[in-house]
């Protein structure tokens, strides 16, 4: 499963522009869709919401983030805490997110072209990926 950053959600719109399959593929959170609610008519995009836990584990991120002398944006860092708590890919071309990564290996980043190679092939392929045999 991959969560859309908000630049992930821009790039749907303008080059995948699929009809929608109401199946839910991939999810992205309450703040990229504040920021870009165009895509609130994708119905393959899940809505993700914080828990106060979630909370909780951001503001230990970004005290991390600020002791190795980097700050990013508080969005970033909730939305990079979701997908590390989700175990999810979060495709996004943020250089952001790299930081993140620095200090929590277990977010995993995906650009959005490796997203997209991704999801054609799902989506030509009845949701199996090239050379799968289920």
């Amino acid at each position: 499963m991959w969560l859309l950053d908000t630049n992930a959600l821009i790039h749907w719109e303008k080059e995948l522009r699929q009809e929608p399959t109401r199946e839910p593929i991939c999810i992205t959170t309450i703040f990229s869709m504040v920021e870009y609610p165009e895509a609130l008519k994708y119905p393959e995009i899940t809505l993700l919401y914080p828990s106060i836990a979630t909370y909780d584990k951001s503001i230990k991120y970004a005290a991390k983030l600020r002791k190795v002398g980097t700050m990013i944006p508080a969005i970033d860092v909730l939305i990079g805490t979701l997908a590390v708590e989700r175990k999810v890919k979060l495709v996004t071309d943020d250089g952001h997110f790299a930081s993140f990564h620095s200090i929590e290996p277990g977010l995993e980043i995906v650009e959005f072209n490796q997203f997209k190679s991704e999801i054609d092939v799902k989506t030509k392929n009845g949701g199996k990926k090239k050379g799968s045999k289920d």
